[in-house]
C-alpha cells in the first residue's frame, strides 16, 4: 500500500516537473518568437528612419540650391533683361514655397502623431472655396487644366476652412504630379444617404493594386523622382477621419485615378435654415 502511494506521489512529482518543463520550453520559445518580432520592426525601424533621412535631406537640398543659385545670379548681374529677372524670381518664391510646404507637412504629421493637430469650424461656401482653389492649380500649372465641373448650387459646411484647403490642394497637387497630359476634374456632390462626396479625378498614370493599399500610409511615395515628402496623402487621411469621414482612391494602370473623400451630413451649415 505505501509502495503503491509511493508510486502515485513519483508520478504526481514527474508530472509536474514536466508540465514545468513544458512551460518554460513554450515561454522561452514565446520570448524568441516576440525578440525576433521586435528585431523585425526594429530593422523596418531603422530602414524607415535612413529612407526617411535620405528623402527629406534631397527634398531641402534641392529647393535650397535652387534659391541661393538664383539668388546669385540676381545679385551679380545688373543688365539681366526684366523678362529674365522675373523668371529667377518666380523660381525664388516657387522654391520657397516647396519648402515651407514641406516644414508644414513635417509639423501637421508630428502634431497628428501626437494627437495635437488644432481644428477651428467655421462656415465654408464650398462652391467658393473649389472654385478658389481650382483657379489657384491652373495659375501654377502650364500645362493640365484643373477643371470644377460638378457641384451643388449652393453648399456651406462647418468645418476648418485650412483643413478642407489641405485636403482638397494635396489630392490637386497629387494629380498634378502624376498627369502629364489631359484634365484634372474637382467636383463634389450629395449621396443617397445625405453625405457629401467630393473628388479628384486625374487622366494620369494610374496606381496598380498593391500601392493602392499604401498609398494613404506615411512616408510612401510611388515614385521617388518627384518631389514630394510622401505625407500629403496621410495628412489628407487623418483630417478626413477627425470629421467621421472617409477617404479612398480608384485607379487603373494607365487610365487614371480618382481619389474621394466623403464627409457626413451633420457637417451641413444649418444656422440660418437649410436652403
Amino acid at each position: 500500500m505505501n509502495i503503491d502511494v509511493l508510486v502515485l506521489c513519483f508520478s504526481i512529482i514527474i508530472f509536474l516537473l514536466l508540465m514545468v518543463v513544458v512551460v518554460l520550453v513554450i515561454d522561452r520559445f514565446k520570448k524568441k518568437k516576440a525578440l525576433k518580432r521586435m528585431a523585425k520592426i526594429a530593422k523596418e525601424s531603422h530602414e524607415l528612419k535612413n529612407a526617411f533621412i535620405t528623402n527629406m535631406t534631397h527634398e531641402i537640398r534641392t529647393p535650397l540650391n535652387a534659391i541661393v543659385g538664383f539668388s546669385e545670379v540676381l545679385a551679380i548681374s545688373d543688365n539681366l533683361p526684366a523678362e529674365e529677372r522675373m523668371a529667377f524670381v518666380k523660381e525664388i518664391n516657387d522654391n520657397k514655397d516647396t519648402l515651407l510646404n514641406l516644414v508644414n507637412n513635417l509639423m501637421d504629421f508630428s502634431k497628428i502623431e501626437s494627437d495635437t493637430l488644432e481644428y477651428e469650424n467655421s462656415e465654408v461656401d464650398v462652391n467658393a472655396l473649389l472654385a478658389e482653389l481650382c483657379m489657384k492649380a491652373n495659375r501654377n500649372s502650364e500645362s493640365v487644366q484643373v477643371e470644377f465641373t460638378d457641384r451643388l448650387p449652393q453648399c456651406r459646411l462647418w468645418v476648418d476652412r485650412q483643413r478642407i484647403i489641405q485636403v482638397i490642394n494635396n489630392l490637386i497637387q497629387n494629380a498634378q504630379k502624376f498627369t502629364e497630359k489631359g484634365n484634372i476634374y474637382v467636383g463634389y456632390k450629395r449621396l443617397s444617404n445625405g453625405k457629401f462626396y467630393f473628388y479628384v479625378a486625374d487622366s494620369g498614370c494610374g496606381i496598380d493594386a498593391d500601392s493602392r493599399r499604401a498609398i494613404f500610409d506615411s512616408f510612401v511615395k510611388m515614385n521617388y523622382n518627384i518631389r514630394g515628402t510622401g505625407l500629403g496623402l496621410s495628412i489628407a487621411k487623418a483630417i478626413v477621419e477627425h470629421y467621421d469621414g472617409g477617404i479612398g482612391v480608384e485607379s487603373k494602370v494607365g487610365e487614371g485615378s480618382t481619389f474621394y473623400f466623403t464627409l457626413p451630413a451633420s457637417m451641413e451649415y444649418k444656422k440660418y435654415g437649410k436652403f
